[in-house]
């Protein structure tokens, strides 16, 4: 009995008219979930039968030894040049460039139906590509339906570029359709609510009992299963079970050569009458009619013949041309044979790893621990490997402190362990590598690997503060490195060297371990290194004020990420990005690419990187002047969350101070007041003394201020970033030693370090910092009480920017000056109004006629208050009045 297509015209008619809109140019992903049995390929099929251009299906079997790429394989069958595209690489570069060619020959190949079924079972390749075609297919004629149990993984994903239906059980309604329809004799209601309450509509077990004609009491029969074993043609059973053992889908051949039976064609033949096989038209083979079929048929076979199957299977499997390592390796678990899987399970890993598919390799490298009687060590280390390639970094760690464990004293593991992970920069796996680091150099050692390990070492000294321990390890490490001639660890060696000059004093030498970088690239075997080289020139130029080459450097980083088809690399990109947007003062682009960026991270699975997003979201409220209290408050929770990190915990007293929350402030800010002469140069030194200082200047902590500002002084004015990634770049250096100076009561020096970072900001038209220091310059003079004039005009066009910028607490900042100085000039003034008027005028080299007609007074009036101006001035002439009015009223412009 078939399943009819009962309670699916929604569905159906979403279906039809998906097809209808990839006809006119509109190509859709539907995706279509649901339990087993529930009709996901029976709609599908429904919808293909009636479509009138071209079909291609493929499908994913739940088989580990499944090729990679196979549902697309099968739909290769019937799509003219994709398969000679289906070549995966052993590179990013060359998976990627292998998507791009399946795209366009498949949307050349529109219109067109293509039906992909149980990808819950696909491989991570095959689903890769299938969400690359997604992002390319509103621009084709395809219509692509795929269907799924459940959403985990990259089907996540994909849910959110794609129509999804999800299939439910059918109503008590439609079963009484189905009845009417079937079984025309029976009390349909009765029976109808039964059989929804004992199967929950799902039509594959309604169908069973159907079959069997449980109306009267459907609860007798609570295991389906035993309806289908009923179903089995008795003389093909035992066919049947040796099919089940190698699969859903059938492959007559191997069956053939691993079923006990002779008469294996026959059997199949019975079997397909009855309902239980189906066969497969674009394949020209066999399949279980359900996957609970095959469950069913393979739960009944006696163990022992279970293990001759697998044994069986096995052994055909490494006969036949076209075995694949994984499966092999699954049968001989299975037939209880532990070395040979273990062989196969490593072949299988290795492979993966090749093809890319990364999580696949995790599964057969843990396929091989499981069963291993010997070589524990090299296994366990074998599986960190796999583990850290798929991003799976907390596994990782703990594989790599057990391999060590399990081969202690052996030089090559130990320092294998230690060598699993690279890059990553969090505070716990940083502190359990280096002490694998530190064990592996208690042992015997190539140069090129005592290189690497310190290197590492270098790097984890950074998190305990010791930068000058850290900046000595670097330096041995390259030189052990160069002399080793090795490229891994000459590349090693630089990023090591590279990360503990982390500091503005060192921009020379970093920039030539960058150019270094790029150079070795193609002779390292990590594919990052170009990324790394890139990144740091990018950097160094922040640092120059160079934005021609920032942005340059940024096209090599976008490259890279578009070949490789890298994430990693794609968050540096918009995260260096938002840092640029933002120094120029477009901060709505600034903050929607720092969105991106946090997205890319979560996707990373990086809790440190996404957190560089709330970082990133801090400088802009400094840049801004303001925080909302809301805001504050949660920025307060997430950093007491966040590792112990002195340049975090600097966040909160400088958040407190933002929010007005004086006490609170000044006695978080405690630890942090002398820390300016004690911390060592190098990595996170200069942010961290930055906001030190930033902080006492918020504060008016002039002890405080007077140390930052002798760290900063005898250091060349520059724009910030000191190598550790251009998080945030805020302009000129020289703007904040002014700001120190002048809560220093240094006013002279203020002056001169704001009259230097406005040229600096100015020549690369850095607009936020650019008005930030108008204000600080403004804000000085008026200080000094000097040159008002010039002070007014500094702040009126510093608020201009800031209105447009929506700097909100800068603006409150200028405005309040600007009050200051009006206030101050209308106490100062003996003038009347209208006297004040007229010396304003006489400051613009107006004549008496000009004012008078300004005024829309008399000659003669204006003549009678010119005198009584000189007269209470005791000025001699006009010239005095303008000059008068210059100093007290500021130039002229207005109270």
């Amino acid at each position: 009995m078939d399943v009819p297509l009962i309670g699916r015209t929604a569905e159906l008619e979403r279906l039809r008219a998906a097809r209808t809109a990839a006809a006119a140019g509109s190509g859709r992903l539907v995706l279509v979930s649901g339990d087993p049995g529930i009709g996901k390929s029976r709609l599908a099929a429904a919808v293909a039968a009636e479509s009138t251009v071209p079909v291609a299906r493929g499908y994913a079997v739940d088989d580990p030894g499944m090729p990679p790429l196979w549902p697309w394989l099968r739909v290769a069958r019937d799509v003219p040049g994709l398969a000679d595209v289906l070549r995966p690489g052993d590179s990013a570069t060359a998976q990627f460039t292998m998507f791009a060619d399946a795209c366009d020959v498949l949307a050349a190949a529109g219109p067109l139906v293509i039906v992909l079924e149980d990808l819950h079972w696909a491989d991570q390749t095959s689903l890769r590509l299938l969400s690359h075609l997604a992002g390319e297919i509103s621009r084709t004629r395809l219509l692509v339906v795929g269907t799924f149990r459940e959403a985990t993984g990259p089907l996540a994903g994909l849910l959110r570029s794609s129509e999804s239906i999800r299939l439910t059980g059918l109503s008590r309604t439609d079963i009484a359709v189905w009845l009417r329809t079937q079984e025309p004799g029976v009390d349909v209601d009765t029976v109808a609510s039964r059989l929804s309450a004992s199967t929950n509509g799902n039509p594959l077990f309604v169908r069973i009992l159907m079959e069997r004609k449980a109306f009267d009491d459907p609860s007798a029969h609570p295991e389906l299963r035993r309806l289908v074993l009923d179903r089995l043609p008795h003389e093909a059973r035992g066919v049947l079970g040796a099919a089940s053992v190698l699969g859903e889908e059938i492959d007559p051949p191997l069956l053939q050569a691993v079923a006990l039976e002779s008469d294996v064609d026959a059997m199949l033949d019975l079997a397909v009458r009855a309902g239980v096989l189906r066969s497969v038209p674009e394949t020209a083979t066999l399949a279980f009619t359900h996957a609970l079929v095959r469950d069913a048929v393979y739960s009944e076979l006696p163990p022992s013949q279970r293990v001759v199957l697998h044994r069986r299977a096995a052994e055909a499997l490494e006969k036949a041309d076209h075995c694949a390592a994984g499966r092999i390796a699954y049968h001989w678990r299975a037939a209880g044979e532990p070395v040979h899987c273990v062989r196969w399970a490593r072949q299988a890993a290795k492979a993966a790893i090749e093809a890319l598919a990364y999580d696949e390799a995790v599964k057969f490298a843990q396929l091989a621990l499981d069963n291993a009687v010997d070589s524990q060590a090299e296994l366990t280390l074998e599986l960190a490997r796999a583990e850290f390639v798929a991003g799976a970094i907390g596994p990782c760690l703990e594989h790599s402190l057990e391999a060590a464990r399990l081969g202690a004293g052996r030089p090559e593991i130990v320092a294998g362990a230690a060598l699993v992970s690279r890059g990553v920069g969090d505070v716990k796996t940083v502190a359990a590598v280096d002490r694998l680091c530190a064990s592996a150099l208690r042992l015997p050692q190539p140069d090129a690997v005592r290189a690497q390990l310190l290197a590492k070492r270098a790097i984890a000294a950074v998190d305990t503060g010791a930068n000058l321990r850290a900046q000595e390890l670097s330096a041995s490490a390259l030189e052990l490195a160069e002399a080793s001639g090795d490229p891994d660890a000459l590349m090693d060696g630089i990023h090591a060297r590279h990360f503990t000059l982390c500091a503005p004093q060192f921009l020379a030498e970093r920039m030539a371990l960058a150019y270094r970088a790029c150079e070795l690239a193609e002779q390292a075997r990590q594919p990052l290194a170009a990324l790394w080289g890139h990144l740091w020139l990018t950097d160094a130029a922040f640092q120059r004020g160079d934005l021609s080459e920032v942005d340059h450097q940024l096209g090599q980083i976008e490259q890279f990420a578009s070949a490789r088809g890298h994430l990693l690399a794609r968050w540096h990109l918009i995260r260096a990005r938002a840092a640029r947007a933002a120094l120029v003062g477009e901060i709505p682009q600034a903050l929607a690419h720092n969105q991106e960026a946090r997205g890319i991270a979560l996707r990373l699975g990086s809790g440190d990187a996404a957190g560089l997003g709330y970082a990133f979201l801090n400088q802009i409220s400094i840049m801004r002047g303001a925080i909302d209290r809301a805001t504050g408050e949660a920025a307060l929770a997430l950093l007491r969350g966040m590792p112990e990190l002195v340049l975090v915990r600097v966040f909160i007293p400088l958040t407190h101070a933002m929010l007005g929350e004086t006490e609170q402030a000044v006695a978080t800010f405690e630890e942090f007041r002398h820390m300016p002469e004690t911390l060592q140069i190098g990595p996170r030194w200069a942010p961290t003394v930055f906001h030190i200082g930033l902080i006492a200047t918020m504060l008016g902590d002039v002890e405080t201020a007077e140390r930052v500002y002798r760290c900063f002084s005898a250091l060349e004015p520059d724009y910030g970033c000191d190598g550790s990634g251009p998080l945030f770049c805020a302009g000129s250096t020289a703007r904040i030693l002014g700001e120190l100076a002048f809560t220093c009561g240094r006013l002279d020096a203020a002056v001169a370090h704001f009259e230097t970072a406005i040229r600096m900001n100015a020549a690369i038209s850095a607009r936020p910092y650019l008005a930030v220091s108008r204000l600080g310059l403004a804000k000085t003079l008026v200080a000094q009480g000097e040159s008002l004039a010039r002070a007014k005009e500094l702040l009126t066009g510093a608020a201009a920017e800031f209105r447009l910028l929506d700097l909100p607490g800068q603006l409150a900042a200028a405005d309040a000056l600007l009050a200051k100085i009006s206030t101050a000039a209308r106490n100062s003034n003996p003038l009347s109004r209208r006297e004040t008027e007229v010396a304003e005028l006489i400051a613009q080299a107006l004549s008496n006629k000009q004012i008078a007609e300004r005024l829309v007074l008399s000659e003669r009036t204006v003549e009678s208050h010119v005198s009584n101006i000189l007269t209470k001035l005791g000025a001699a002439n006009r010239m005095e009045i303008a000059s008068w009015s210059q100093g007290a009223l500021g130039g002229g412009q207005g109270r």
